[in-house]
């Protein structure tokens, strides 16, 4: 037996909530996917009786988002910066906080530029995807440990129609010795390997490796910083993305590598989330 759209939703909504901070969101994702159309048409049509396929799909795919599942993979798409990107479980779900990385380069790269820009841990894609639809004169080259993760990075690019240069690589091994970029960016690991956030919400069923580079969260942060000079033109920025407690570390080990201009940007929740800072 079948049911109305309204009451699919309800049942939905009260199934997710053990699971998701937004039970109805997530239902109406959920319910819009498996029609077919757009979110608007829930509420146009709420009385709208569901076909058993339809009923069927929905209820297998709210047993998945409960597990929990992320609405990403569900879907196979997220939005970034008003762009669409496919998405799976190789890569870590597109964040907004991420945003403020890529609102930041694009700040250093006026129209018209033409900067060497390295991204470091790519993941699917995002923020070197995005910077290139908006800067295109810029060359981009991104990088991951994850083969899995540079496939999807690479449909991405295709599907957005830019041109990028993608390369297996943890951090800065495989990078070629010599090559100088202006700008440096990366959404790197960042959680302690001990952190009770990591079983919390979703995040269990997203990869660990680019969730967490091990016991105190800067590892990688500490790598990325520690290679930078080497691969920065003069005057070059190195800008990354952490977490909202590790302002004073990331700033540190920036100046111990002689950066300059160091600075700390908040995220759209006034959390320290993006450092900056030029080498010297």
């Amino acid at each position: 037996m079948s049911e109305q759209i309204d009451k699919a939703l309800r049942w939905g909504s009260e199934q997710i909530l053990v699971c998701s901070d937004s039970p109805r969101l997530d239902a109406e994702l959920l319910l819009a996917h498996c029609l077919g159309k757009p979110r608007s048409y829930l509420f146009s049509w709420p009385e709208k009786v569901l076909d058993e396929a339809c009923w069927k799909g929905f209820q297998a795919l709210v047993q998945q988002r409960i597990k929990p599942t992320p609405v990403a993979y569900l879907l196979g798409s997220r939005e970034f910066y008003s762009l669409e990107f496919t998405t799976n479980a190789s890569a870590l779900v597109p964040r907004q906080e991420t945003e403020l990385l890529v609102e930041v380069a694009l700040q250093h790269c006026r129209v018209g530029q033409e900067l060497r820009i390295l991204e470091l841990g790519t993941g699917s894609g995002i923020i070197a995807i995005t910077v290139k639809k908006h800067r295109p004169l810029c060359h981009l080259l991104a990088s991951d440990i994850d083969p899995a993760c540079l496939q999807l990075a690479h449909a991405n690019a295709i599907h957005h129609g830019v041109d990028i240069e993608f390369v297996e690589s943890s951090w800065f091994d495989r990078i070629e010795d010599g090559l100088k970029f202006d700008l440096i960016l990366s959404n790197p690991p960042y959680i302690a390997a001990h952190h009770p956030f990591l079983a919390q919400g979703d995040l269990p069923a997203e990869p660990y490796i680019a969730l967490s580079p091990g016991e105190t969260g800067l590892e990688a942060l500490e790598q990325i910083i520690a290679g930078a000079s080497a691969y920065l033109a003069e005057r070059g920025y190195l800008m990354l993305e952490h977490g909202y407690d590790q302002q004073q570390p990331v700033r540190q080990l920036l100046q111990k590598q002689g950066f300059e201009e160091v600075q700390c940007l908040l995220d759209s929740n006034e959390l320290p989330r993006v450092s900056i800072a030029r080498l010297a």
